[in-house]
């Protein structure tokens, strides 16, 4: 639960951070909870968007997905920021595809890194377990 919290958070900052600097206007309206509102809408309607593009592809998505090196993840992460900009106008500005695509790629890279640091910590707190053991 802390490595999503933390997660969480750290998106949070990529979008109070970053999003600015990708272009003045892609930006979040207010303090750091609506960043985290943003955060979380985003990752609820990435999740929703991808299973819908599976199961209208009949599986393929997949496939498709990993064809083209996850580019079709990132086209379906700016989508997903566009909208939520659609859904939530005074919450979220989002001035092109471009920004948007940006965006969602270091949302993405945010994701990742969170990702690498739950799988090394799990693999450190297993070594360390083990040397207890046999010690």
């Amino acid at each position: 639960m802390f490595h999503f919290l933390f997660a969480i958070l750290l998106q949070a900052l990529v979008v109070i951070f970053i999003f600015p600097w990708i272009h003045s206007d892609f930006k979040v309206r207010g303090e750091i909870f609506n960043s985290i509102w943003i955060v979380l809408g985003f990752t609820l309607l990435n999740w929703i968007v991808r299973w819908i593009f599976v199961i209208f592809t009949l599986g393929l998505g997949w496939i498709l997905y990993y064809l083209s090196l996850g580019l079709l993840g990132l086209f379906a992460n700016a989508f997903v920021l566009i909208l939520m900009s659609r859904l939530f106008p005074g919450l979220l500005s989002v001035p092109s595809f471009g920004a948007a695509f940006w965006g969602g790629l270091f949302l993405s890279l945010a994701a990742l890194v969170m990702k690498r640091e739950n799988e090394w910590m799990d693999g450190h707190r297993v070594r360390k377990t083990i040397t207890i053991f046999y010690f």
